[in-house]
């Protein structure tokens, strides 16, 4: 059994993603900041550390991004489907990396997904 057949989560509300993308985001943003250049600073080197990591926090704000769109489509549907169960599961899987972060809600703490051994 597939560990999606064997988990039955219950989907979000509209608001709880919207909760979760922002923390999230947030948490890309402020880990890009020392990536940031002020206007007439050079790019920074290709391949350095810090392009690398600016690269790393755009992907993940637009993977992040794109999941909660899907989300948020399947919500307003009105019959979210298989879409919305595989979006939520990896908005969950993202932010399994800040579980032990005390500004992520605690209803998000009880949903993330439980590493098998």
């Amino acid at each position: 059994m597939t560990e999606s057949a064997s988990v039955q989560r219950s989907l979000p509300t509209w608001d709880q993603v919207d909760v979760l993308r922002s923390f999230i985001q947030g948490r890309t943003y402020a880990a890009a900041a020392p990536t940031i250049r002020l206007n007439g600073e050079p790019p920074h080197a290709p391949g350095s550390g810090l392009a690398r990591v600016t690269e790393v926090n755009g992907a993940l704000y637009d993977v992040t991004s794109h999941l909660c769109r899907r989300m948020y489509d399947e919500l307003e549907s009105g019959a979210p489907g298989p879409i919305a169960d595989a979006s939520w599961g990896a908005l969950l899987t993202i932010a399994a990396a800040w579980k032990d972060d005390p500004e992520l809600p605690a209803w998000v703490k009880e949903l993330l997904p439980v590493k098998q051994r």
